[in-house]
């Protein structure tokens, strides 16, 4: 062991627990990493799984050190630690490392280094039945084929949404973390919050059309924002004039006279929940689909990560600080965002219309 340093000794041990506690397969990937000059062994593993589980140490002269030898790293604690998350794998380090009598420092290294766990943060879902599956699969078959075979543009997509926005902040996934091998895909639900400003967006490929209001929603106002603010937006942007309109399926946005004005000015390029029923053309967007829309999957969690980091402290200062932040996002990130939801629409599919997290990479 004298020929490896005390960095290679740490990789050492590492490779030999992400590896399934093979010590051939932590020797190869070792020589992968370092190439085949390393002086590496089987037995040299081995002997230094004894030390480091007995000492805590990779130091060959631990026992010159003065103090206590550290002992709380072996096997069986290794086990009960693995056990213990298995059964209670919402505990956070800090509980767990009460209830197993160790410090919380050497049990993040157990989890992490050891069993290879991590940290996955809490997602949430909308159930979807069978129907609501069956519809997602038959919309991302159509609109992948259509992109495929260039009758439907993907870059002439115009994705909208709208979203609220509260003063008192939102759910902090980043205090939410749940320690397993694989992802155990934990949800929870939200409340509302009375507080807020309402945000409106269209997602195009060129630019990003956003507006803010503290109004209930009705179809005559939503009607009004299309009107008056998004169409005279359209031709300042220079967007393209046969660009297609997607929108969900909320209610203020299926109202006949919304459903006649989208239908006068893109001439029947619409994707909206209903509207192929009203007009007799455009494609049926999907029931609870937030997963394949660009606002609910980019844009919204991207604005509020970076807002509510600004603390604004009133309705001005937090709409100032959105439509900053909202100016800030560039070409490159919005190609990311159109490379994204191509890769949902195959991802959805293969899952059968059902939620995507696990196989979408």
């Amino acid at each position: 062991m004298a020929d490896i340093t005390i960095e290679q000794k740490v990789k050492l041990i590492e490779c030999y627990y992400t590896n399934g506690k093979s010590k051939a397969a932590a020797v190869r990937a070792m020589e992968s990493h370092y190439g085949n000059d390393l002086n590496c062994h089987p037995n040299t593993l081995k002997n230094l799984i004894k030390k480091f589980l007995l000492t805590a140490s990779m130091d060959d002269r631990r026992s010159e050190n003065p103090g206590r030898p550290y002992e709380v790293t072996t096997p069986e604690v290794v086990d009960k630690v693995e056990a213990h998350f298995e059964e209670n794998p919402k505990d956070s380090i800090r509980r767990a490392a009460q209830v197993l009598g160790l410090k919380r420092e050497s049990l993040r290294v157990m989890l992490k280094k050891f069993l290879n766990f991590h940290p996955y943060k809490i997602s949430v879902h909308q159930k979807l039945t069978e129907a609501h599956k069956a519809k997602r699969v038959d919309f991302s078959k159509k609109v992948y084929d259509a992109i495929e075979n260039g009758s439907l543009g993907v870059k002439k997509i115009i994705f909208s949404d709208e979203a609220h926005f509260d003063l008192t902040g939102y759910v902090n996934k980043q205090n939410m973390r749940f320690w397993a091998i694989e992802n155990p895909y934990y949800t929870t639900n939200t409340t509302a919050h009375p507080i807020r400003l309402t945000a409106w967006a269209a997602i195009s490929r060129k630019a990003i059309y956003l507006t803010t209001f503290t109004e209930t929603v009705t179809g005559e106002f939503y009607k009004q924002i299309l009107i008056r603010r998004f169409y005279p937006w359209l031709t300042r942007a220079a967007i393209p004039t046969d660009s297609w309109f997607m929108q969900d399926g909320a209610t203020p946005h299926r109202t006949h006279d919304v459903f006649e004005s989208l239908a006068t000015k893109f001439e029947g390029r619409v994707i909206g929940l209903g509207y192929p029923a009203f007009q007799g053309g455009g494609i049926e967007w999907p029931p609870y689909s937030p997963d394949l829309n660009p606002c609910d999957f980019f844009l919204w969690g991207y604005l509020k990560d970076r807002v509510y980091q600004r603390n604004p402290k009133d309705l001005n200062q937090l709409e100032s600080a959105i439509k900053n932040e909202v100016a800030n996002i560039d070409d490159e990130m919005l190609n990311r965002v159109y490379i994204g939801f191509l890769r949902r629409l195959e991802a959805c599919h293969l899952s059968g219309g059902g939620h995507f997290e696990n196989i979408y990479v």
